[in-house]
């Protein structure tokens, strides 16, 4: 039944690569059966163990069978189909599931997959009978891989389990590329920016918006970036969702990573941040453990008349200002701190997200 969708693939321009955690797994084997696979597949990796998942992603995701980790293995293997491929059509296809095994599962067998493109991202959830056996889960779920191949690649009709899609605006499109690139969901200036992952937004960020805003006298604009130097693109989807969370407030998508580069799209502008944001601004272990590209850079934030907003942070039992920062001379020029008393909050995203079901 799938040889036809598959051949159909082989037979078109798509290249790709695969991240599947386990289950799913036979789907490697499927498109290989079928002449023609050398000309879609580029690569294919198993991260079985937890470590080789960690490395793969660069960092330990917090659930390994989520909507959220196969997004990241998806843009991971997109990136790499990009840097491998020599076609005008890319894509990656990450799965994580959860089946049947010879240990005591805990809460329903599943499977999260997704599905990248230049243009797309494509999110799919499966439940699967725990009453099956392993082999049995193992061929509903290639079957389902394989029609979303299909749906997604081919325009062909999709059937199966829940899917999500996001097709990106054009002007986003460029966010995934190598050219310095930012977007704006409205029309501010880009002078006042509060950056952040916004994994979920939360009151914490908008009084800090305020605040900028009241002590700086121009208006605030939330600043996302899709890129991180140490783990994959962020997926059309999580911008999608984050941007609908975000309530009357402009925001910059963006796909550059550290300050100084963040800096020259945002000449002269002031950055709002927190104390350990700013700290790594600082430390030399950012710039490749050298203090002369540390230095070379700040000295690069102040041609560009870069000026940072700081607010303070409750790490472990302790409250941390700017004054607590050993941060070097030359940065800490650049920098205001606000005290305690006009600004703390002490709410962050990542307790919220454990806190979530």
């Amino acid at each position: 039944m799938s040889t036809p969708t598959i051949q159909a693939l082989h037979d078109s321009p798509w290249q790709g690569v695969l991240h599947v955690t386990g289950g799913g797994v036979s789907l490697l084997s499927e498109l290989l059966s079928v002449a023609g696979a050398s000309r879609t597949l580029l690569d294919a990796t198993i991260p079985y163990a937890n470590n080789a998942l960690t490395q793969l992603l660069g960092r330990a995701p917090e659930q390994a069978s989520s909507a959220a980790t196969a997004r990241a293995l998806a843009m991971a293997a997109f990136q790499r189909a990009n840097a491998l491929g020599e076609a005008d059509s890319y894509f990656g296809l990450g799965c994580t599931a959860s089946l049947v095994t010879d240990r005591t599962k805990r809460g329903q067998t599943r499977a999260h997959w997704a599905i990248q493109t230049a243009k797309a991202t494509y999110g799919f959830y499966q439940e699967l009978d725990s009453q099956q056996q392993r082999t049995e889960q193992e061929q509903v779920l290639r079957e389902r891989l394989i029609e979303s191949l299909g749906a997604a690649l081919l325009n062909q009709t999709w059937g199966g389990a829940a899917m999500d899609f996001c097709r990106a605006d054009t002007a986003w499109h460029e966010l995934l590329g190598h050219r310095p690139y930012r977007w704006c969901s409205g029309d501010h200036d880009g002078r006042l920016i509060l950056p952040g992952s916004f994994n979920p937004i939360h009151d914490g960020h908008y009084e800090m918006m305020r605040v900028a805003q009241d002590i700086c006298g121009k208006p605030c604009a939330f600043e996302l970036t899709l890129r991180n130097a140490d783990k994959p693109d962020l997926d059309y989807l999580s911008v999608q969702e984050r941007l609908n969370a975000i309530e009357d407030s402009d925001v910059w998508l963006t796909n550059q990573a550290n300050f100084v580069d963040k800096a020259e799209l945002f000449p002269q502008a002031t950055f709002v941040l927190g104390t350990d944001t700013m700290t790594r601004i600082g430390e030399p272990r950012f710039y490749d453990d050298s203090l002369q590209k540390r230095d070379e850079a700040i000295r690069r934030l102040q041609e560009l008349d870069i000026r940072f907003l700081v607010l303070g942070r409750l790490e472990g039992q302790r409250f941390v200002s700017l004054d607590d920062l050993s941060l070097p001379p030359s940065l800490h020029t650049l920098c205001q701190g606000v005290p305690e008393s006009v600004y703390r909050n002490d709410l962050s995203s990542t307790q919220l997200r454990k806190q979530q079901p």
